[in-house]
């Protein structure tokens, strides 16, 4: 009896060293039921087993929306810690959620993707070596990570962060004012971007993040920039929803996005700061681009692209020059990827759009979680950062911003001879005010530039296309046509003799290259 007795103290021993604990008691963290269904000993030599532990993890849902009844709560987001882990196979079965290779970290600074043979959808399993691991639906963009970066970009001198309200829970809601101080704002493009209205859509942070490090970048491409633009960037629309490790809505359960078109009494607190702030800073002009930060659980990046039927011609020709400027010289957005949806009041682009209409070219631009499309390239913190910087480059294009490294030329500054005709179209996609072609062969066209720096240049000619919603797949690009190789800084002309009487011909571009 007394041998039973040690035996069976011995086992209890075991189950509690055994013991895996859960806990979300920290900033974003989050997680509903935990339940343990199994704990068995495999053994796999004559001195040795591991012990495999397998668990549902039922991921917490938002509050139920108040304001809009029938919507259902989201429970995507989770992000966990795990103490006692070290030397054991742990088999994690989510629900209520749809991770495909979440993330993990033993230190909640360093995350890495579960590889493909340790996770499916909705499924992981792994042996883990560190007692402690951090779990989470996709690498955690925190309000302290936030606030730590904003501490460095605020050491700029051309950055301005306020706040300019606060959440139901007293969280500051900020904006950061990014443009070259010394230059006068009366001619400056204005750029309005927000982020995080979605809480859980954390590589949208990731993407942002990328944008701002590019556009305070220590280079001439950044300098020229921020004399052209001012950026308002409001990097946490949600800030309650962020720190409280919510999926898709505020603390009180309203999804930000659909409430912008609520009476007074039904308007969160977080959309009346964010349409005070939008119109104080358009009190004299709108703004000329607005940006809607967002993450889908789509395999792909995408623009949503508001259809010409709930705009007109010109606003949709706008959206597209944007998004296909954003896939120059990018193997992360390719034309198959875009989406198209109606413009709506309750959206903060139909608050925009019914201010402004199409004065401010409005969009919302989502990353996934998972891998960039047809080019299966898996996300991390680097591609999305480098992804933002892209971003920013086809909003530089999008305003016909020259840059040392990149002249646009359009062809209402080229010399024609011969018969031309301009043309000027809604439905067709180019730069500037029209774009050319000529009444006959043997035309030509020669495009100017007074003082071009010494280097090599590649030379791109933009294809005008139809603004539709099909894919422009051989159109609506800039295609490579020549190089050129400027010895000496000084004026430069390039003629062009068109192949036909029908070759459209717009804005030609000279990109530096070390080639």
């Amino acid at each position: 009896m007394k041998k039973l007795f040690l035996t069976v103290t011995f086992l209890l021993s075991l189950t509690v060293r055994a013991q895996v604990k859960f806990d979300t008691d920290f900033e974003s963290g989050s997680a509903g039921k935990i339940t343990q269904i199994d704990s068995v000993y495999v053994r796999i030599s004559e001195n040795d087993s591991i012990l495999h532990l397998s668990y549902i993890i039922e991921s917490r849902f938002d509050p139920q929306n108040p304001v809009d009844t029938a919507l259902p709560p989201s429970a995507r987001w989770f992000y966990f810690r795990m103490t006692g882990a070290k030397n054991k196979y742990i088999y994690l079965d989510f629900k209520h959620t749809d991770p495909l290779r979440a993330v993990y970290s033993y230190d909640n600074h360093k995350f890495e993707r579960f590889e493909a043979n340790e996770a499916e959808l909705r499924k992981i399993h792994k042996f883990f070596d560190a007692d402690t691991v951090y779990i989470a639906y996709f690498i955690p963009y925190t309000n302290s990570f936030l606030q730590s970066r904003i501490d460095n970009w605020k050491q700029h001198k051309d950055v301005t962060v306020n706040t300019f309200g606060y959440s139901l829970h007293n969280q500051p809601m900020q904006l950061m004012t990014i443009t070259d101080k010394t230059v006068s704002d009366e001619n400056k493009y204005r750029i309005w971007i927000h982020a995080r209205t979605h809480t859980s859509e954390t590589p949208s942070s990731w993407h942002l993040d990328g944008l701002i490090e590019a556009l305070l970048a220590d280079n001439k491409d950044a300098e020229t920039y921020r004399k052209y633009f001012i950026f308002y960037i409001v990097p946490f629309a949600n800030p309650d929803g962020v720190f409280e490790g919510l999926s898709r809505s505020n603390s009180t359960g309203v999804n930000q996005e659909i409430n912008w078109d609520r009476d007074e009494l039904q308007t969160v607190v977080e959309v009346k700061n964010l349409k005070q702030q939008m119109k104080e800073l358009t009190s004299d002009r709108a703004f000329d681009l607005f940006l809607n930060m967002h993450s889908q659980v789509a395999n792909s990046a995408t623009y949503w692209v508001h259809t010409a039927q709930t705009t007109n011609d010109k606003f949709l020709s706008r959206q597209l020059l944007l998004c296909y400027l954003n896939m120059f010289d990018n193997h992360y957005l390719s034309p198959k990827e875009l989406s198209f949806s109606k413009m709506a009041s309750r959206y903060p682009e139909g608050w925009t759009w019914n201010s402004f209409g199409d004065k401010t070219v409005a969009m919302t631009f989502e990353t996934p979680y998972t891998y960039f499309g047809e080019s299966n390239i898996w996300l991390n913190t680097e591609n999305l950062r480098d992804f933002g910087k892209t971003t920013l480059n086809a909003v530089a294009m999008y305003f016909g911003i020259c840059t040392p490294e990149r002249i646009i030329l359009d062809n209402e500054k080229a010399k024609t001879q011969g018969k031309w005709n301009e043309a000027k179209s809604d439905r067709m996609i180019y730069f500037g005010d029209s774009y050319l072609y000529p009444q006959k062969s043997g035309s030509k066209i020669t495009y100017r530039h007074k003082k071009l720096s010494a280097g090599k240049y590649k030379i791109y000619k933009w294809i005008v296309g139809e603004s539709s919603e099909k894919p422009a797949m051989n159109e609506n690009k800039w295609i490579l046509i020549d190089r050129h190789e400027q010895k000496k800084t000084s004026s430069f002309k390039y003629k062009f003799k068109p192949n036909n009487a029908g070759e459209t011909f717009d804005a030609i571009m000279l990109v530096k290259t070390e080639e």
